[in-house]
C-alpha cells in the first residue's frame, strides 16, 4: 500500500508540469489542514487559513501562472505571428512610457515637456519595464481568463473535441505545446491563477513608485536638462537653469556647489519659472562691434 502511494507521488512529480505541481500542492497544503481545523478549532482555522492563503497559495498560484505564461511566450516567440505581436506590444509599451515621462516632467517643472527631450528619453527608458509589465499583465490575464472560462464551460461536454481543437491550433501556430486529456484539469487552475496573478502583480507598482519617486525624477531632470547659468544676468552665475523659449527660464535652487553634493545634502530640488534678462550680453556684443 505504502509502495503504491510512493509510486503515485513519484509519477505525479515526474509526469506533470511544474506549474501544475504548484497548483495542486499549494491547494492541498492550504485546504486539507483548513478543513480539519474547521471542525477542531475555529480560531486556529481562521489563523491558518489567512496565513497560508496570503503567503503560500497566492504566491504559488502566481508562480504557476508565470511558468505557464513563460512556456507560451517562449513558444510564441519562435513564430512570425509571435514576433509581430511582441513588436506591436513593445511599440505601445514604449509610447506609454514616453507619456509617463512627459507627465512626470510636467508635474514637476510645470513647463512644456517638449523642451526636455533628453530627460524624456532617459525617463522613458526607466519607465519602459513597468510599462511592459502593465501591458503584458493586462493582455495575458484577460486572454487567459477569457479562454479558460470558455474552455471550462465546454470541456465537461466535449472533452475530446476541445483537446483536439486546441492541439490543432497550437500545431498551426507552430507552438510546441500539447494538451493531454489526462491533464485537462490543469485548465481549471488557469482562470483562478490568472486572476490571482493579475491582482497580486499590482503589489509591485508601489515598490516601483518608491524607487522611481519624485526625488529620483527631479535629479534625473536636473542632470540631463539643466546647466549652470552663463546667460541670464538677473540670475546668479552657476545656478542651474533651463531656457524655455527666448525670454523665460526654468530656475532651480541648485548651483555648482550644491549640484556636486546633491546626493549628500538631500535638499529638495525646486523648479520655478522666471524671466531671463539678456540685456547686458547684447550691450557687450554691440560695444565689441
Amino acid at each position: 500500500m505504502i509502495e503504491k502511494i510512493r509510486i503515485r507521488i513519484n509519477n505525479f512529480f515526474t509526469t506533470n508540469k511544474l506549474s501544475y505541481i504548484f497548483y495542486v500542492v499549494s491547494t492541498l497544503f492550504v485546504f486539507v489542514p483548513s478543513i480539519i481545523l474547521f471542525f477542531l478549532n475555529l480560531q486556529y482555522f481562521k489563523l491558518y487559513s489567512e496565513l497560508t492563503i496570503k503567503y503560500i497559495l497566492i504566491p504559488a498560484y502566481s508562480i504557476g501562472f508565470l511558468i505557464d505564461v513563460f512556456s507560451i511566450v517562449k513558444s510564441l516567440w519562435k513564430t512570425f505571428i509571435g514576433k509581430l505581436f511582441y513588436s506591436v506590444l513593445g511599440y505601445f509599451a514604449f509610447t506609454f512610457s514616453q507619456s509617463m515621462a512627459k507627465e512626470s516632467i510636467y508635474n514637476i517643472t510645470h513647463e512644456n515637456p517638449d523642451f526636455f527631450q533628453i530627460s524624456i528619453q532617459f525617463l522613458s527608458a526607466i519607465y519602459l519595464i513597468p510599462s511592459w509589465l502593465i501591458y503584458i499583465n493586462y493582455i495575458i490575464s484577460f486572454v487567459a481568463i477569457s479562454i479558460s472560462i470558455v474552455i471550462l464551460i465546454i470541456t465537461p461536454f466535449k472533452l475530446n473535441k476541445i483537446t483536439l481543437y486546441l492541439n490543432n491550433i497550437f500545431e498551426f501556430l507552430h507552438i510546441n505545446i500539447e494538451i493531454k486529456k489526462q491533464n485537462i484539469i490543469h485548465l481549471f487552475f488557469i482562470p483562478i491563477s490568472s486572476m490571482i496573478f493579475f491582482v497580486y502583480s499590482f503589489s509591485i507598482f508601489p515598490l516601483i513608485d518608491k524607487i522611481i519617486d519624485n526625488n529620483f525624477i527631479k535629479k534625473s531632470i536636473l542632470k540631463h536638462s539643466y546647466y549652470p547659468n552663463k546667460v541670464c544676468t538677473n540670475i546668479p552665475t552657476g545656478t542651474y537653469i533651463k531656457l524655455i523659449g527666448t525670454d523665460n527660464v526654468s530656475l532651480t535652487n541648485v548651483n555648482n556647489y550644491t549640484f556636486l553634493l546633491s546626493d549628500l545634502l538631500r535638499e529638495e530640488i525646486t523648479f520655478v519659472t522666471s524671466k531671463c534678462d539678456k540685456l547686458q550680453k547684447h550691450i557687450t556684443k554691440r560695444r565689441s562691434q
